[in-house]
């Protein structure tokens, strides 16, 4: 069995212990989001902002999805 003295230590221990969280607050201020906001998605080193080549790549992906354009 264990020693009442212990197990008294022990709870000690968890009530000290969930005192020290930390705020999860983003100071932001008001009117302003505090996300950050998103990039194109033709903005990386494979498109290099050109959207009518990603356009075009999309469409092909597309087109080789589609059954009846393989079948046919």
């Amino acid at each position: 069995m264990m020693n009442p003295k212990f197990l008294l230590a022990l709870g000690a221990v968890f009530l000290v212990a969930a005192c020290g969280e930390k705020p999860q607050t983003v100071a932001v201020k008001p009117g302003q989001s505090a996300a950050k906001p998103d990039d194109k998605p033709y903005q990386n080193d494979q498109f290099k902002g050109d959207r009518a080549a990603w356009e075009r790549t999309l469409r092909a992906r597309a087109d080789n999805q589609n059954e009846y354009k393989r079948v046919n």
